[in-house]
């Protein structure tokens, strides 16, 4: 099974294959958009996706990739008309995986880096891992000086509330940060829109826009504008119709802020 990493660990690596990009742009082929030609003629939409990192991408008990991201996958390959093939690649090799024409698109809750810009190109955002401001759903957010904010100690919501001078009240998990607002302790906290969408916290709702930026995207050949352009185009029916809303409900305890088109 692949190695699972961390948030921060994912940071390191995604500046790792930023300082690699070169290299591989001196191979990659400056071809047309065959990808899109071969779905136009039945081919299969190829997905690298890294099974390690729950709820997004993950191993079901047979063994199969499951998760978020694999099921809006299969609906962009509804969508496009094209049949699905997943390939479990470990995070450090996805980007590698496109630009070397071995998948058309990676979908795996990857945060978009713009270091990788004149390698690969970006869909629009599908999440937004950024971080919150989490109130009680009847008392939304107003002044919060001299108010208590929960935080996880050590954390970047817990560096975000420092800077903005506020009483940080801090606590040893996000989902303890949560239930300080729940009990009344805090009047808000500050977490990542992920953790908040995977705590179950009845009464408190994440307010938009969120505090800071960290959207999910999907990343495809730079070769690849007219794919990149069909997916952008489904994403955006995706999110319009509900479907994104249904999905996060089927994986998640409750909805963080639905992506922004221009968070990239």
């Amino acid at each position: 099974m692949p190695i699972r990493f961390s948030l921060s660990t994912r940071g390191w690596l995604l500046l790792l294959l930023a300082l690699a990009g070169s290299a591989a742009l001196a191979v990659r082929l400056a071809a047309a958009d065959t990808a899109w030609t071969r779905l136009q003629r039945g081919g299969a939409l190829r997905v690298a996706i890294d099974p390690s990192f729950p709820p997004f991408d993950d191993l079901d008990a047979a063994g199969q990739v499951a998760g978020f991201d694999v099921d809006l996958a299969r609906e962009l390959g509804r969508r496009l008309a094209a049949p699905v093939q997943f390939q479990a690649i470990a995070f450090d090799g996805l980007v590698d995986a496109v630009i070397a024409g071995k998948a058309d698109v990676v979908i795996s809750a990857f945060p978009h880096d713009p270091r990788l810009s004149e390698d690969v190109r970006f869909s629009r955002a599908y999440f937004e891992a950024g971080l919150v401001l989490v109130t009680p759903a009847d008392a939304p957010a107003t002044a919060l000086a001299n108010q208590p904010v929960a935080v996880e100690w050590g954390s970047s919501g817990d560096a975000w509330a420092r800077g903005q001078g506020l009483t940080v009240l801090r606590r040893e998990s996000a989902t303890d940060a949560l239930a300080a607002v729940q009990t009344g302790e805090a009047a808000a906290a500050v977490v990542d829109a992920v953790t908040f969408a995977l705590t179950a916290a009845p009464g408190l709702i994440a307010q938009s826009p969120p505090l800071s930026s960290e959207p999910y995207v999907m990343v495809l050949p730079k070769t690849a504008p007219r794919l990149a352009a069909a997916i952008d185009e489904a994403l955006a029916a995706i999110l319009a119709e509900g479907v994104w809303a249904d999905l996060v409900a089927a994986y998640f305890a409750q909805p963080p802020p639905p992506p922004m088109a221009d968070s990239r």
